[in-house]
C-alpha cells in the first residue's frame, strides 16, 4: 500500500469518529472530489419519479406496517432460514456481541432473493436518494438474532449515532413480532439527536447511558418501534441515536433484517472493494440505470 493511501486511510479513521463539525468538512471535500465521477448519480437523482412514502429530514425515519411492501412475508421467511442453518462455530457472520448476531451466510443471497428485490424497488431506492440527496450505494445485507444476555447494557444496547457516514438509511425489517419485552430498535428524532450531540460534545464512538439524553432532553423522548413480523423501519443511525436488542429475560428473541444504503462519501469503504460495491454482481440487463447505481460504489 503506498505511503500517501496509508495515510489517507488514518485521517479519514480519525475523523470518522470525531464531532459533527469535523465530520461534515471532511465529508464535503470528498464530495467534492467525486464531482466529474458523479454526474450520472446527480441526473439520476433529477430524473426521479414520485414516491409514495418519504423519510422527513427533521425525522430521520419511518415506521412502515406489515404489508406495506410485497416482498415482506418472504423476507421474514428467508431470515428464519437463515437463522435455521446457522452455526455461530463455524460462521465467519459470528458476532463478539453475543446480543446481536449476524447469522446471514451472504453467499446465500441471489439477484432474486426477496431482500434484493426489495432493496432494488425503484420506490424504495427514490424515498432514499431523495433523503440523502444522492443516489447511495448499497452497502450491507445482514439478519440479526437478539436474545437475552445477562448483565447490564452496553455497547449497541447504549444510545449512539453510528460514524459510518454523515447521513446514511438502514431499513430494519421486523421477521418476528416485537414487542417492548423484545429490545425494540428504539430511536430519536434527528432534531432531538442534535441537541443531544451538541449538548453533550458527542464523539462518533461515544455511548450514551438513558439517563445522559434525559439530562439533555427530559425522559421518555425516544421512539420504541413496535410491531410485527414484517414491519419496516427506515432510519438515518448516523443522525439518529438509537438502541435495541435489550431482551428481557423470559421474552422471545428477536430476528430482524438490515438492509443499508451509504453515500458514495461515506468513511468506511465498501465492502466489494477495488472501486466495486459488494453486490455489484447482481447487475443485469433488466435492471433500471438508478438500481445500476446503487450497486456500485
Amino acid at each position: 500500500m503506498a505511503k500517501a493511501e496509508l495515510v489517507g486511510q488514518r485521517l479519514t479513521k480519525a475523523i470518522r469518529i470525531r464531532g459533527d463539525a469535523e465530520r461534515r468538512l471532511f465529508h464535503a471535500a470528498r464530495r467534492v472530489g467525486r464531482f466529474l465521477r458523479d454526474g450520472p448519480r446527480r441526473a439520476a437523482l433529477r430524473s426521479l419519479g414520485p414516491s409514495p412514502f418519504e423519510i422527513r429530514a427533521g425525522n430521520g425515519f419511518l415506521v412502515m406496517p406489515p404489508g406495506s411492501f410485497a416482498e415482506m412475508p418472504a423476507i421474514v421467511a428467508d431470515a428464519h432460514a437463515a437463522l435455521a442453518r446457522f452455526d455461530a462455530a463455524t460462521s465467519s457472520g459470528y458476532s463478539r456481541k453475543r446480543f446481536l448476531v449476524n447469522v446471514l451466510d451472504r453467499r446465500s443471497l441471489t439477484a432474486d432473493s426477496a431482500v434484493v428485490r426489495f432493496a432494488l424497488r425503484v420506490d424504495v431506492l427514490a424515498a432514499i436518494s431523495r433523503y440523502l440527496g444522492v443516489v447511495p450505494c448499497l452497502s450491507t445485507i445482514s439478519v440479526f438474532f437478539s436474545d437475552t444476555v445477562e448483565g447490564t447494557p452496553k455497547s449497541s444496547q447504549l444510545h449512539h449515532c453510528d460514524g459510518d457516514d454523515v447521513r446514511q438509511v438502514k431499513i430494519f425489517v421486523y421477521c418476528t413480532d416485537v414487542d417492548a419485552a423484545s429490545g425494540p430498535l428504539t430511536v430519536l428524532g434527528a432534531e432531538p439527536s442534535a441537541r443531544v450531540r451538541r449538548a453533550t460534545r458527542y464523539h462518533y464512538r461515544q455511548r450514551l447511558t438513558d439517563e445522559q439524553v434525559a439530562a439533555v432532553l427530559g425522559p421518555d423522548r425516544e421512539h420504541p418501534i413496535l410491531g410485527g413480523s414484517g414491519t419496516a423501519a427506515f432510519v438515518d443511525t448516523s443522525r439518529c441515536f438509537h438502541f435495541g436488542s435489550r431482551v428481557a429475560p423470559g421474552a422471545p428473541p428477536r430476528l430482524v433484517t438490515m438492509i443499508q444504503y451509504q453515500t458514495p462519501y461515506s468513511f468506511m469503504p465498501l465492502a466489494g472493494g477495488g472501486g466495486r460495491g459488494p453486490f455489484k454482481h447482481f447487475g443485469s440487463p433488466s435492471l433500471g440505470p438508478l438500481q445500476h447505481l446503487v450497486l456500485d460504489a
